[in-house]
């Protein structure tokens, strides 16, 4: 009888050996790519090799690709040489799901390893006593486990998830797994373990020849084993005609770069933007190449019709669902802590643990330098993106939360502007703190990014209810006193500015970091009234920063005088050391928060006042497709004057309700909604003719309901009176105006002066 460390000759047990073993070697390829798992669990179910209990072990995993990790172990220990090429069959048959695996499943059918895969002799050993390991190990996993992790062989979080394991053979199956999925040192380190751990199984297996061979083996002759990357592997995939031309129309290429807000592609294109959004989160990449691949994907599943997809695209504008500059920046920064995470960041113990010490979550310790650790990286980006978001969101964002970084997520849950699902599933990611939680909340936070930082500015619709969409800007504009400062000035004070010389042999991060805080200070000094004369070219950055932050406490940088969003982002600057971390990504932001804050200061009407459009109410049968601003605002004619574009389905007449905010020296920040506009229910008819009569402005009538605006005659009071004569109900409706198009697409140009508000049409309309 041949030993157990033999290849048996018969071809059915080296097909199914072979069979499992690519299935092995590819795992973490798998993982990635099957990223929708109902197509491949329909065929498998349907050619009967999954028991329900089966389907239930699969269905009670929380994440996708923990299903897909349950739905290949099963393979692995419950099916025969038969049943593993019969779900090979099943793959090949759901392949046009799965575009990702095209390439490794139309690969020449040698099923040793994937393409480009070379084994070595260690690694065929183990594969080959893997189910005798698995029934044998027994009570020996834990202990040969430590012995690798103390090695560096395996990671804390490996480590953690086989004790999280309570049946040994189980527990052996996942050791033996990630021994092969590392490569043929980590397999001789198993098998060297195993000889210290029980001497007797191993001589069983004989093991110890092998391990004493091994051991005379030079380190150079150590084969690794590689395991294929969804990146790079995308790189390799042919790209299907439709998904080329899809790229090619936005001008993407494949790679992992991050220019576009996908979700919104989906929705462009006609799918819901929630049903988009749920496919990206499970499971699919945060690069544009990949989640455009899933949105195809998902299209063509749905609706089976490419040239309807290609139509739709070639419509679309792509600057509009382009992301700007600071948010390509700091989905590149996300991006920094996703390798961080893939590269095992759990290697070592650190004393500060993640798993068993979650006071980080809402402090700001995790943040000191004494011990940046990978871990503390990725949590000062996490930290970092959450402050940046509340530059973006709140309206007098907090200095430095109490609460920490849990905290900043419920201030930002509070505000209504980003959606409370999506923080929930971060905070609920960051609490659990495992690697799969942790690469979760990047996917989520990624899409909250993507949200908050288009190219284009514009305003975001709400859904239609009875016609009514509510109005919301994409940018948050915050009114205030400041007034901008001359180019000039800024260019005196910048060209002014000495470069520090108290630390020449300072890293390069170090010294861009020192000069962008001196330029703040610099910038700063020609705000305040009051101006400080500094030397900084022999200041230490903590001196700088000191100064900074000291500036950005007067009054003359209150949220009342200065935009609040921009100094948090100022503080950012400070809180956030890039040399100390190690981030050039991060340096790049700071860059661009230094270079906004030079376009912030400025002068303009920007600073001062704000045309806010509150809703959009159709009156014919027609959608509302978008609302953007086109024009200014502009300070003209002893006013200020915007232009709003409006693209509907068809021809309509709609009303548009508005305000303005402004802000004027000796009256302060205030808020114009004048003429108001009022809607009158059960107004019978007799009612109506007297509001003709009495000359009041009747903008729309319908469905029993009568909007009017007051005129120069009949001001609020007589409105008012007037519904109390005829007994109507009467509703303040604000400051509307109706517009009626003649095509698609109109402009209407909004006007604040005098105290009240007008509007006229500027392209394609007619305006009342």
């Amino acid at each position: 009888m041949a030993s157990s460390t033999d290849r048996p000759h018969i071809s059915g047990a080296k097909e199914k050996q072979t069979v499992k073993a690519r299935l092995l070697s590819s795992q973490m390829l798998l993982v990635d790519a099957l990223y929708h798992l109902s197509p491949l669990l329909d065929c498998v179910i349907s050619v009967g090799l999954l028991s329900r209990e089966n389907c239930y072990e699969i269905e009670a995993e929380r994440t996708p690709p923990n299903k897909v990790r349950k739905l290949l172990e099963i393979v692995d220990a419950q099916m025969d040489e038969s049943g593993a090429s019969s779900f090979m069959e099943c793959l090949r048959k759901c392949k046009k799901h799965y575009p990702r695996l095209r390439t490794w499943l139309t690969s020449e059918e040698d099923y040793s390893q994937p393409p480009g895969i070379t084994q070595g002799p260690t690694e065929r050993q183990l594969q080959a006593q893997f189910n005798v390991l698995c029934s044998r190990l027994g009570c020996s996993v834990l202990p040969v486990s430590f012995d690798l992790f103390s090695k560096g062989i395996l990671t804390q979080l490996e480590l953690e998830k086989i004790q999280a394991i309570l049946i040994p053979t189980q527990q052996a199956q996942t050791l033996l797994s990630i021994c092969l999925k590392k490569g043929e040192k980590a397999c001789k380190s198993f098998y060297t373990a195993l000889k210290n751990e029980d001497e007797q199984l191993a001589e069983e297996l004989n093991v110890s020849s092998l391990v004493e061979d091994l051991n005379k083996e030079p380190e150079g002759s150590i084969v690794p084993i590689a395991v294929e990357e969804t990146r790079g592997h995308l790189m390799a995939l042919p790209l299907s005609g439709g998904l080329q031309q899809v790229m090619t129309r936005l001008g993407l290429t494949v790679g992992d770069e991050i220019r576009f807000n996908v979700c919104e592609v989906g929705v462009a294109v006609g799918l819901p933007r929630r049903t988009v959004r749920e496919y990206f989160l499970e499971g699919v990449g945060i690069e544009d190449s990949a989640q455009l691949e899933a949105l195809v994907s998902l299209y063509i599943e749905k609706t089976k019709d490419a040239d309807r997809l290609l139509s739709r695209v070639a419509e679309l504008s792509p600057r509009w669902v382009q992301l700007s500059e600071r948010g390509c920046l700091l989905l590149r920064l996300l991006q920094k802590a996703e390798t961080l995470l893939r590269s095992g960041i759990h290697s070592h113990r650190h004393s500060w643990d993640h798993l068993h010490d979650q006071d980080h979550l809402r402090s700001w310790d995790h943040l000191c330098p004494d011990d940046c650790t990978d871990q503390r990286t990725v949590w000062a980006i996490f930290s970092f993106l959450v402050w940046d978001c509340m530059a973006e969101v709140l309206e007098e964002p907090e200095a430095k939360p109490s609460g920490g970084i849990i905290g900043m997520i419920e201030q930002l849950s509070a505000s209504g502007r980003v959606e409370a699902a999506l923080l929930q599933e971060v905070e609920q990611c960051w609490t659990e703190g495992d690697a799969e939680s942790l690469l979760q909340s990047l996917r989520v936070l990624a899409q909250v990014l993507r949200d908050l930082h288009p190219l284009q500015e514009g305003l975001q619709l709400s859904s239609s209810v009875e016609g009514l969409f509510s109005c919301r800007p994409s940018r948050l504009h915050r009114v205030t006193s400041f007034q901008g400062v001359s180019p000039r000035v800024i260019r005196k004070a910048l060209s002014s500015m000495v470069p520090s010389s108290s630390d020449q042999d300072a890293t390069l991060l170090a010294r861009q970091h020192m000069e962008a805080c001196i330029r703040i200070a610099c910038l700063l000094d020609v705000v305040q009234p009051k101006r400080t004369t500094i030397d900084f070219s022999n200041a230490p950055i903590a001196t700088v920063i000191q100064h900074v932050r000291f500036v950005l406490s007067n009054p003359a940088f209150n949220s009342e005088a200065f935009d609040a969003g921009v100094r948090h982002r100022l503080l950012s600057v400070l809180e956030f050391n890039p040399a100390q971390l190690g981030l050039g990504s991060l340096m790049q932001l700071h860059q661009e928060t230094l270079s906004e804050f030079q376009t912030y200061l400025q002068l303009g009407e920007h600073h001062n006042f704000q045309f806010i459009l509150e809703s959009v109410r159709i009156l014919c049968p027609a959608k509302l497709f978008s609302v953007s601003r086109v024009h200014g605002p502009v300070a003209i004619d002893n006013g200020v004057e915007e232009v709003i574009r409006f693209i509907t389905s068809e021809a309509t007449s709609f009303l548009v309700r508005l305000h303005c905010l402004c802000y004027e020296e000796g009256r302060g920040r205030f808020k114009v909604c004048a003429p108001r506009c009022v809607c009158m229910y059960l107004l019978k008819a007799e009612g109506l003719r007297d509001m003709q009569w009495c000359g009041g402005n009747v903008l729309a009538e319908v469905g029993g309901k009568v909007w009017v605006r007051e005129g120069e005659s009949d001001g609020w009071d007589e409105l008012q009176a007037l519904a109390q004569r005829h007994s109507a109900q009467l509703k303040d409706e604000g400051c509307c105006f109706k517009v009626k198009t003649s095509g698609l697409e109109c402009e209407v140009k909004f006007i604040y002066r005098s105290g009240r508000l007008w509007a006229m049409p500027h392209r394609d309309c007619e305006v009342n």
